[in-house]
C-alpha cells in the first residue's frame, strides 16, 4: 500500500452498512433481507476498490441487500 500510495493509488473507504453507490462500488450479488432499514446498504466487501487521485481505477466489489418483505 505504500508504493500504491507514492504514486497516489488509494483504497475506496468501504463498509458494511455504507449505502450503495454505483460510482465506486460494483454489485456482484443481492442478499434478501427483510430489514427496510438495509435496503440497498452493503451486505459483504468481495474485493476492495482503489482510486488514482479522484478517478476510479477499479470499482469495489459488493454483496448488496435487497428489501423483500414476506
Amino acid at each position: 500500500l505504500k508504493v500504491l500510495a507514492d504514486y497516489q493509488v488509494y483504497p475506496i473507504d468501504t463498509k458494511i452498512g455504507d449505502a450503495f453507490d454505483p460510482n465506486i462500488h460494483q454489485s456482484i450479488e443481492n442478499v434478501t433481507t427483510d430489514d427496510k432499514e438495509k435496503d440497498h446498504t452493503i451486505a459483504q466487501i468481495t474485493q476492495s476498490g482503489y482510486k488514482l487521485a479522484d478517478r476510479i481505477i477499479r470499482p469495489a466489489r459488493v454483496n448488496v441487500f435487497a428489501y423483500n418483505p414476506k
